[in-house]
């Protein structure tokens, strides 16, 4: 009898450490074990490296784009390992490096797919979304932008959040002019937006 009450444990613990909220699969785990590179590669810590640095300059600026800064900062580490000989005595560096580039646009796309969307990066839609409004539909140059944009507050009404933004609208002859308007996010995606008039 306590042969099985001590197995009965066992399983019911090992089941609920897998519920745990503190899950250790970030969006480039996801994304690593998607493309096929398995978890405890070379090519792995690069990517999540990478991935590290892009979320934190998406985080602390404005306009900046996750995918792009994770290419970007990809591109550098490549041309690092390129210059040494053997990538942490057990694969040479030109060997790991085409396993990354290989592996590069499948990596960062599904990464940012998998990402949940930050604040700043709902934001940055909006204001492209506005950017887009006041260009005119079809016009392949701008003759107005939206520039120095700030969020002021947010709120949240019938389960929208708004979040609202005050920003500078430069038409082309260099004046400019306030301007806000609410951010309309549902569900953590960006939905809409409304000028404050």
């Amino acid at each position: 009898m306590r042969w099985i009450a001590f197995l009965f444990t066992l399983l019911f613990l090992s089941a609920c450490s897998g519920l745990s909220p503190y899950s250790s699969v970030t969006p480039v785990d996801q994304a690593i074990k998607a493309c096929g590179l398995g978890y405890s590669t070379e090519a792995g810590a690069v990517f999540k490296g990478a991935y590290q640095v892009a979320n934190t300059d998406t985080d602390k600026s404005q306009g900046v784009d996750f995918t792009a800064k994770m290419q970007e900062s990809l591109n550098t580490q490549v041309g690092s390992i390129l210059t040494t000989k053997e990538v942490a005595g057990r694969m040479e560096s030109k060997d790991l490096a085409a396993v990354i580039t290989g592996t590069q646009t499948c990596v960062v796309n599904l990464t940012a797919a998998y990402r949940p969307n930050t604040r700043s990066d709902l934001v940055n839609l909006c204001v492209k979304d506005l950017q887009k409004r006041i260009s005119g539909a079809g016009s392949s140059q701008s003759t107005a932008s939206i520039r120095d944009w700030i969020v002021e507050g947010q709120s949240n009404v019938g389960g929208v959040d708004r979040l609202k933004v005050n920003a500078r609208y430069y038409e082309f002859s260099g004046s400019s002019q306030p301007v806000s308007f609410y951010c309309l996010v549902r569900n953590g995606s960006y939905e809409d937006l409304e000028i404050i008039k």
